[in-house]
């Protein structure tokens, strides 16, 4: 791995700084407004949470490696899970291999609403990215995946 560039303090990188804040804060500010726009069953959140259950095992998967899979600590997880098994979205059942250990598994339902939440998030992406030009989008792809490195490595 090549070390890591020296901080720089050019104005074009402090304009950079400011302009991913501010991108930051207003993806922050439309997920806000979509999740109470569009009355859909899901929240972000939850569906990030609830993602890697699509690709598990139909089994499901441990609340400690859900948890881990959507980035938050299990204490959220197993609270966000209840709320979402009270909404027949989830359900949870004791290990066969484990009997101390739960399986979180999605609902037909859950899958549902999943898939939903998904459908309408890729419409709204694409709506924005519309409005670059062929060559931004090609760039803010790869400007995207450099980043995405940056983050993955530190």
């Amino acid at each position: 791995m090549a070390p890591a560039a020296a901080p720089t303090n050019d104005v074009h990188t402090d304009d950079l700084v400011v302009a991913f804040d501010a991108f930051v804060k207003a993806a922050k500010r439309s997920r806000a407004r979509a999740e109470g726009a569009d009355g859909g069953t899901l929240t972000s959140s939850q569906a990030d949470l609830l993602a890697p259950l699509l690709e598990c095992e139909p089994a499901g998967l441990g609340l400690r490696a859900l948890a881990r899979l959507a980035g938050i600590a299990a204490p959220t997880a197993t609270r966000m899970v209840d709320g979402l098994q009270e909404r027949g979205l989830v359900t949870r059942r004791r290990d066969p291999d484990d009997g101390r250990a739960v399986l979180i598994a999605l609902t037909a339902d859950g899958e549902d609403a999943l898939r939903e939440r998904r459908a309408q998030l890729l419409a709204r992406r694409r709506a924005m990215f519309e409005l670059l030009t062929p060559s931004e989008r090609r760039a803010a792809a790869r400007v995207l995946s450099r980043l995405t490195s940056a983050f993955e490595g530190s």
